[in-house]
């Protein structure tokens, strides 16, 4: 029962401090022009993203207890074993580190490159792939990405750089 009440007031800390930040980000938000959606503001996605946070840091104290929900998935899964630590944090370092080569690749070689080592680092955080679904994976997210950004929306970041 003990272990109950400090998951519940950890997860009500927890959604308070991000509905905190949800809400300073919006009064931030408001010292920019917001605009609409059809001429957006520099103030509009700080503002969109401020409501998010408020409404996640909302919704995180309502959310089921982690020990209820594994005994679940565990009675309710297929047989397919949990991840263990190890692969936990190895998901987490290859998402971390694909978020790194992003920023990296991205100023030196370009986007195209870029969102390829992001997509193929962190989809190596999952221990059932092999390099070769990871690639495969990254090639056509390159190849959305490029239509979505470069052709859709005219991104302003090069598809390839040198240097």
């Amino acid at each position: 029962m003990r272990g109950k009440i400090l998951t519940v007031k950890r997860d009500l800390w927890g959604g308070a401090l991000i509905a905190l930040c949800g809400a300073l980000t919006i009064m931030e938000a408001n010292t920019y022009a917001v605009g609409e959606l059809a001429r957006m503001g520099p103030g509009y996605f700080p503002m969109l993203i401020g409501g998010f946070l408020v409404a996640l840091g909302l919704l995180i104290p309502l959310s089921p207890d982690p020990d209820e929900v594994l005994e679940t998935q565990e009675s309710d899964a297929d047989g397919a074993p949990q991840p263990t630590r190890a692969q936990r944090l190895r998901g987490m370092a290859c998402i971390a580190a694909g978020i790194g080569a992003f920023i990296l690749v991205g100023n030196f070689a370009g986007f195209l490159p870029a969102t390829f080592a992001l997509v193929f680092i962190s989809a190596m955080g999952d221990t059932s792939n092999t390099w070769r679904s990871a690639a495969l994976l990254a090639a056509a997210m390159t190849l959305f990405g490029a239509i979505v950004f470069s052709w859709g929306l005219q991104l302003q970041f090069p598809m390839f750089r040198w240097g």
